[in-house]
């Protein structure tokens, strides 16, 4: 077929799209990011980047993938099918590290645990931990912060319930509403509605054991040989992360309204939850008590000895 000057035309523009094109995207790095609970308001602080271009900026295009929680997430990071796992319970992230697993501390998540909390049925006996001995109490995974804190609640309840895995809160629910366990947990905006319509009842808080307001129970991590490779792309992240969760309470009006918008709640609920996060408690560092939570995994069976200093220093790749 002769080639017309109008053909020739289309191929050379369309021969210089394929170059174009390519490059554009080549310019945004790509990353996956595993989330464990959906949701949460500090686990908005990534979708809030990527919402408000805080990622774009920095040239990186984000793709968000959501697990369960506990080990579920740090999988994704241990396997490489996500770069970094946000919202990991720091006994769960120090047994893993100390069998090998390639992953690093980019930044603390949680300290104290102002957000959790357990609940009964309002016909429930149970008004609080002074009455769960031997009563079934849920928490998520093992190695998560639901479990560190439930242990820690029992301890200063000086009570002994069954402690139960139930999973994430919707399936927690479904547990503790049909009866199968006595306490379920939760986080807000969660179950906060049926507080509020008289269906279930708190009976602990994560804020009711005073020895970890000052520990950090959830840290960020990242794929030990993409930080090596790729370092200032993790840089790069931890500043759209920064500046996202900056923007929450700067912002707040703005970020309360996605947050009920996102998780189809009314208005007052989203408002009722953010009081449950205060902002230091989401600060990036210091990861605080570590030295509390290694000899949390030695009594919970995570790790078999605290991890030396090297390994200490290893571990902790804390990035502006």
């Amino acid at each position: 077929m002769a080639v017309t000057r109008r053909n020739l035309l289309s191929l050379t523009v369309a021969g210089s799209l394929a170059v174009i094109v390519p490059f554009s995207v080549q310019a945004q790095d790509k990353i996956t990011v595993a989330i464990g609970q959906k949701g949460l308001w500090d686990t908005m602080v990534t979708v809030h980047g990527v919402d408000q271009g805080f990622f774009k900026e920095e040239g990186l295009e984000v793709e968000i993938i959501y697990t369960r929680g506990g080990s579920e997430t740090l999988q994704a990071v241990i396997t490489g099918s996500a770069q970094f796992a946000m919202v990991n319970g720091v006994l769960g992230v120090l047994g893993a590290f100390a069998k090998g697993a390639p992953l690093r501390i980019v930044s603390a998540q949680m300290t104290g645990s102002p957000d959790l909390f357990w609940y009964a049925k309002t016909d429930s006996p149970i008004n609080s931990l002074k009455d769960a001995d031997g009563k079934t109490m849920g928490f998520s995974r093992p190695g998560s912060s639901t479990h560190l804190v439930s242990l820690e609640l029992a301890n200063a309840a000086g009570v002994k319930p069954e402690l139960t895995p139930t999973g994430g809160i919707s399936d927690t629910k479904t547990q503790v509403l049909s009866g199968q366990i006595d306490i379920g947990w939760s986080v807000p905006p969660f179950n906060l509605d049926l507080v509020r319509k008289g269906e279930i009842k708190i009976v602990a808080r994560g804020g009711d054991v005073p020895s970890l307001a000052e520990q950090t129970i959830r840290v960020n991590v990242v794929n030990a040989d993409f930080l090596a490779s790729n370092r200032e792309t993790v840089e790069k992240f931890m500043r759209g992360y920064a500046k996202a969760l900056d923007w929450m309470y700067s912002m707040q009006d703005d970020a309360v309204k996605a947050f009920a918008a996102f998780n189809n709640v009314d208005l007052d609920v989203a408002k009722d939850s953010v009081d449950f996060y205060p902002k230091e408690s989401m600060a990036m560092a210091p990861v605080a008590g570590l030295e509390a939570s290694m000899k949390q995994a030695v009594e919970y069976k995570q790790l078999d000895a605290p991890l030396s200093d090297d390994q200490v220093k290893e571990l902790l790749q804390l990035l502006p």
